[in-house]
């Protein structure tokens, strides 16, 4: 699903913030992205919904393909297609990124509306969304009147959707208390129970450590855990 070769990303020339980095993550996986602050997570996450490109020269190449089995290269795919690439996955932010003047139904129902979705195709996926998080009880609060914790799970049902193939998340417990951030993974191990490809960048170790789920551990740009292809 996702490929990394000798990927090398660097945003100033004495700065690479990634180096050769070599993975894949395979459908249906829960992988776990972890290194300290300024490690590379977030540039890993970019390049795969192609805010990011590798460098030009000698930068290696990021490959996306879902199960529609159309590919999603960075060295190919133009940037009129990328809208295409980030409709068939779902991302989620540390900072949840919800608009303050409407509701959480019509915050979930945007995704959908902006695609044209049919009016009436509409409301039941945001239900079932909501309930996915188990937040429908709060589908007409505005978002200044809810929790971290439940801001966060109004961003997983946007990020839900429309049943995306793949689901990114950037740091999505940083900003959350131990009791939220335990309820928001496990939602995220339900997503991955029911066929969600997921890649959680996290620097809580009390989510990967003794966890099943595959690691790629970051330091300064560079894959620790070279062996994990």
């Amino acid at each position: 699903m996702i490929h990394f070769t000798h990927v090398t990303k660097s945003y100033e020339a004495n700065w690479k913030a990634l180096n050769n980095v070599t993975f894949r993550i395979n459908k249906g996986e829960f992988v776990f992205l972890t290194g300290h602050s300024g490690a590379g997570k977030s540039t890993v996450l970019k390049l795969i919904y192609m805010d990011e490109r590798p460098d030009e020269q000698r930068g290696g190449q990021v490959m996306v393909k879902f199960s529609d089995n159309i590919l999603y290269d960075s060295k190919n795919t133009p940037d009129d297609r990328i809208q295409a690439l980030r409709r068939k996955m779902g991302i989620i932010f540390q900072d949840f990124k919800l608009l303050p003047d409407r509701n959480v139904f019509e915050n979930v129902a945007l995704a959908l509306r902006i695609v044209g979705t049919p009016s009436n195709k509409i409301n039941a996926a945001v239900f079932d969304a909501l309930a996915l998080v188990g937040i429908s009880q709060k589908r007409f609060a505005m978002p200044y009147t809810l929790s971290g914790g439940e801001q966060q799970r109004v961003a997983i049902a946007r990020a839900m959707v429309h049943n995306p193939y793949l689901l990114l998340a950037d740091e999505p417990t940083g900003n959350l208390d131990p009791k939220n951030a335990e309820e928001v993974f496990c939602i995220f191990k339900e997503i991955n129970a029911r066929g969600t490809t997921i890649l959680m960048a996290t620097h809580n170790p009390d989510f990967y450590l003794n966890s099943p789920f595959r690691r790629l551990e970051l330091s300064h740009g560079e894959l620790l855990n070279r062996d994990i292809l």
